[in-house]
């Protein structure tokens, strides 16, 4: 059975565009920005949720090592 390429591998397109090539920069710019705003739509809840514990520790050494508070080894 031959392999099938999965559209979304690493280091291809799959061959799928939206379609943006022939649009002006200014009508790409809107296109953004409405894909944009369709995504923030739609992951809304996701995006109001608590970062999970793991994440947050990491980002507040992060943030301590920005300071040049960060005592870790």
């Amino acid at each position: 059975m031959p392999k099938r390429h999965h559209p979304y591998a690493a280091g291809g397109n799959g061959g799928w565009s939206i379609g943006s090539n022939s649009l002006t920069a200014a009508g790409q710019s809107e296109l953004m920005k409405d894909l944009g705003r369709q995504l923030q739509q739609k992951y809304q809840n996701v995006l109001k949720e608590p970062a999970p514990d793991r994440i947050r520790q990491l980002l507040e050494r992060l943030e301590r090592t920005r300071h040049g508070e960060d005592q870790d080894p």
